[in-house]
């Protein structure tokens, strides 16, 4: 069940009555994270891990300071910039809407052109540079 949609939790939610279902129901992977902030979580990943802050700097083209800054939680980063981030790593379109919605940014919404762009993208697992020229191709703005 680890791909259950928001409707499908709140099906099996709505007939959860006893706090043994309850604990049962919250064993299901993915139904919620103890993330309070987007460095705690971005930095948990593996996809992350594996890479290091160097490479993640490097294939983001984030300024170093700037990376730094976000992973420390001096600097809140915008939209954009958390998508190079989540690009650069590698992560799916799940992990990817999570690190938005703790960093304070819009998910991914699959009626908007750019953000259906961005959503191919991630599942092809392209890079930052190949997202901007997809974007490009079609006639929207590159990843700021």
């Amino acid at each position: 069940m680890d791909e259950s949609t928001t409707k499908q939790l709140e099906d099996i939610l709505a007939n959860v009555n006893t706090t043994k279902q309850m604990e049962k129901f919250m064993e299901i992977p993915k139904v919620a994270d103890s993330f309070q902030s987007f460095p705690a979580y971005f930095e948990s990943l593996e996809a992350v891990k594996a890479l290091g802050s160097g490479e993640l700097i490097r294939q983001s083209s984030l300024e170093r300071s700037y990376y730094y800054q976000v992973m420390k939680g001096t600097r809140k980063p915008g939209r954009d910039k958390v998508l190079r981030l989540c690009l650069a790593a590698g992560l799916t379109q799940r992990e990817t809407t999570r690190a938005l919605e703790l960093s304070g940014n819009a998910p991914l919404y699959p009626r908007r052109r750019r953000d259906i762009i961005l959503t191919v993208a991630i599942n092809q697992k392209a890079g930052v540079i190949d997202t901007n020229l997809l974007l490009d191709k079609y006639g929207e703005e590159p990843l700021a």
